[in-house]
């Protein structure tokens, strides 16, 4: 069994005891719906933007079978936000340079708009994310009244389980691989990692042996990036990177993205432990025009303290940490203390982030908000409806009410 601890998370910011349950116990108990950035639309624009309700669809796979569906490249088609699978999304997707209409008969699958745009998505082009999402198998009780007063009106911004792989939080340990050049480790894990889902032979052939040619026969059919590096392996024998490289660069990038994700989790929760009043040293993020956190900093002293507490407490600004990349600078203080303490024990520096065998996967590194707002809240027994910013996660909000160390239940 897996624990949020796999994923660097051991800490809350409410202190009422938990009521349990489960998410998406049937795929429609969990609803999400992209708020999008204003698109600018021309009836001529060289551009086709498809707004889409998938259901049960993991967001590359979508990408994948749609772009095979068009015969165009998988590049041609950018989105704004990765979506969990086992959900119902309302999402963006930008196929570029499509002179033609498309129609998509696939299963669970809803063309709602379609519009010309000059304007090519990018990810992250999103103001928030809509949620419609019911807690199963359990009762919200006075606890959850409780843990919203405690909570008000903030959580803890913690990288969901989504984001390492909710069957096999594996990703951030791959991309650790990676910018430590230990590319034989980085696909050994990404092929072999067990699900907590699955038993495969495969994988486990694989893991304990990295004899291509044995897994490939006993591995699942249905592991078609696994197969795509074992076939390079047997081809290309100790090729790792070459390997690593069958796989879409977007996806590359969530390893290196996950392992940062991992990073950021583990210093959340320990500040978590101590407390999240501001403090000299600390960094604050600006806001922007849509009073979304932004890239612009302010660094606590005695002087501003008090000033910045009241824009954090108005949401003007909010506190900051580290997404670890080589441009990355230390916050002071007890922060930087943290920063310092979780980066020695991982074994890593802002430096690994340039990766010169990859230099694709090199990563900047940024900073990311502590706690998230928690927007539009109502609620009506154990059916939760909610808005957060983008790259906020609807798991790490409810974590807060159920307090279920399993990640099998988010």
């Amino acid at each position: 069994m897996y624990t949020e601890r796999d994923i660097g998370i051991y800490s809350f910011l409410s202190t009422t005891p938990g009521i349990g349950g489960k998410l998406r116990k049937n795929i429609d108990d969990f609803y999400v719906e992209e708020i999008p950035i204003d698109i600018p639309k021309n009836p001529a624009g060289k551009h086709l933007c498809l707004r889409v309700r998938l259901r049960n669809w993991e967001t590359n796979r979508f990408v994948k079978i749609l772009s095979k569906h068009l015969g165009i490249s998988r590049r041609r088609i950018r989105f704004a936000g990765n979506k969990d699978k086992r959900a119902i999304t309302v999402q963006y997707f930008c196929i570029m340079n499509y002179k033609g209409k498309v129609s998509i008969n696939m299963k669970d699958v809803e063309i709602i708009d379609a519009f010309r745009t000059d304007y090519i998505l990018h990810i992250g082009d999103l103001l928030g994310n809509r949620f419609d999402v019911l807690i199963s198998d359990t009762t919200c009780n006075d606890r959850v009244t409780r843990i919203e007063e405690e909570l008000a009106g903030m959580f803890p911004n913690f990288f969901g389980v989504q984001r390492f792989g909710a069957s096999r939080p594996v990703t951030h340990i791959v991309g650790k691989h990676i910018i430590r050049g230990q590319y034989d480790e980085a696909v050994r894990y990404y092929i072999g990692y067990p699900s907590s889902f699955e038993e495969d032979e495969g994988r486990r052939i694989f893991f304990e042996t990295l004899d291509a040619r044995e897994a490939i026969k006993n591995i699942s059919l249905i592991a078609e990036y696994e197969r795509a590096l074992l076939n390079h392996l047997i081809t290309n024998p100790r090729d790792y990177i070459g390997a690593l490289r069958k796989l879409p660069e977007n996806l590359l990038l969530l390893f290196v993205h996950g392992y940062q994700a991992y990073i950021f989790n583990r210093i959340l929760s320990e500040r978590l432990r101590m407390d999240m009043d501001l403090r000299v040293g600390d960094i604050v993020m600006k806001v922007d025009s849509h009073m979304l956190p932004a890239q612009e900093f302010v660094t606590v002293d005695s002087f501003n303290i008090d000033t910045l507490r009241k824009r954090v407490g108005e949401r003007k600004a909010y506190l900051s940490t580290i997404l670890p990349g080589y441009a990355t600078t230390w916050s002071d203080g007890l922060q930087g203390e943290i920063e310092r303490k979780i980066m020695e024990e991982e074994g890593v520096s802002f430096r690994d982030f340039r990766i010169k065998e990859m230099s694709e996967l090199s990563s900047k590194g940024r900073r990311r908000n502590m706690l998230s707002p928690i927007l539009d809240y109502w609620r009506e027994g154990c059916e939760f409806h909610f808005t957060l910013h983008p790259g906020s996660y609807a798991t790490s909000l409810l974590r807060e009410f159920m307090k279920s160390e399993d990640l099998q239940y988010y």
